[in-house]
């Protein structure tokens, strides 16, 4: 096993953190063709799953580990589909646009990288689908932006992913008495405590 593999190992199969099981779900649902993941840092999975595949990461450990050439053939071993793996890898600050790419995805996945729903949503195609946590309040800034519609819940049930499609009006009304604001999420970089959550969120960009 080379360095960088090793590295993918550590902190995701080690730690049973793949979601292979999760983007699997979300591609029967949804039929996903592209998909753009920020902040990747070495999560490669989603290319197991989806053909095409964008990752952004400025992190050193990222640009080194994308510049290995046995990613692609890790990925080869380990793919759902038949056609030929197609990643790119941008190691840039995600809050800098790529302008080829704008408009293009339909999915932009969001996990413990900051405000990735608000910097990078012009990559997702009106109708797109955001997959986000609230790690750092990401997914309550999405449910304060208009060009967002939450459409379902992720959750594990039994160690399975689960999509839920119910009730979705109950979640993100805060346990305080505070006023939510795009502005004082930003200040605090983290999530709120809320009455109703979920360990993931599904938006839609409407507009």
């Amino acid at each position: 096993m080379t360095n960088s593999i090793q590295i993918y190992q550590k902190y995701y199969i080690d730690r049973e953190y793949e979601q292979i099981d999760l983007f699997r779900l979300l591609n029967q649902e949804y039929g996903i063709l592209r998909t753009i993941y920020p902040g990747c840092y070495v999560h490669i999975s989603p290319s197991f799953i989806f053909q095409d595949v964008v990752y952004i990461d400025s992190d050193k450990t990222a640009k080194k580990f994308f510049s290995s050439n046995d990613i692609i053939s890790y990925i080869e071993k380990r793919k759902e589909y038949s056609g030929k793996t197609n990643i790119s890898f941008y190691g840039i600050d995600y809050k800098k646009p790529i302008e080829k790419y704008l408009g293009s995805f339909d999915l932009l996945i969001s996990q413990y990288a900051g405000f990735i729903s608000e910097y990078c949503k012009d990559y997702l195609k009106v109708g797109g689908l955001l997959l986000v946590n609230n790690s750092h309040a990401d997914a309550g800034l999405a449910s304060l932006d208009n060009d967002y519609k939450l459409i379902a819940t992720i959750h594990k049930v039994k160690g399975k992913y689960r999509i839920n499609y119910n009730s979705l009006g109950d979640y993100f009304s805060p346990k305080k008495d505070i006023e939510l604001t795009k502005e004082y999420l930003h200040n605090i970089g983290k999530g709120v405590g809320y009455t109703k959550t979920a360990p993931l969120y599904l938006f839609s960009k409407v507009q």
